[in-house]
């Protein structure tokens, strides 16, 4: 998965996949970019023979509107491009206490989710004191 500075931010809460709290981001650092680039499938730009504004009450393509033409699936839906750069194979900075205590630097590939203030990781707590070791 590839993340953005939208979805990880300064100060969100970080844990372990047992809900052990690491600390708070104290700063995420962008890398290179991932090799695995993210896009829509040609499979999935599939269109329709019939087209959904046909069954409703009144039908304004005749009239004019573009709407199911350009809000299609071969047309993406008529959405724009994401512009926001990617944070590719980066890492993030925890801590707690503003960084004084339980200091460690995480691979971005290492997160399994993102939600509101959260960054859960995908490993659990013994793991990662494993791998400090």
């Amino acid at each position: 998965m590839s993340f953005d500075h939208r979805d990880i931010r300064v100060s969100m809460d970080v844990y372990t996949l047992d809900n052990a709290y690491l600390g708070t981001v104290i700063n995420v650092v962008p890398g290179p970019p991932a090799l695995s680039g993210e896009g829509v499938l040609a499979e999935a730009l599939q269109t329709s023979v019939t087209n959904g504004e046909m069954f409703g009450p009144v039908p304004t393509q005749m009239n004019g509107n573009p709407g199911p033409k350009t809000q299609s699936a071969a047309a993406l839906y008529a959405t724009e491009p994401d512009t926001a750069s990617s944070l590719g194979e980066g890492s993030i900075k925890v801590g707690k206490w503003w960084g004084l205590i339980g200091r460690r630097t995480i691979p971005l590939s290492d997160i399994q989710t993102v939600s509101l203030e959260r960054v859960v990781l995908k490993h659990r707590s013994q793991d990662l004191e494993r791998s400090s070791r």
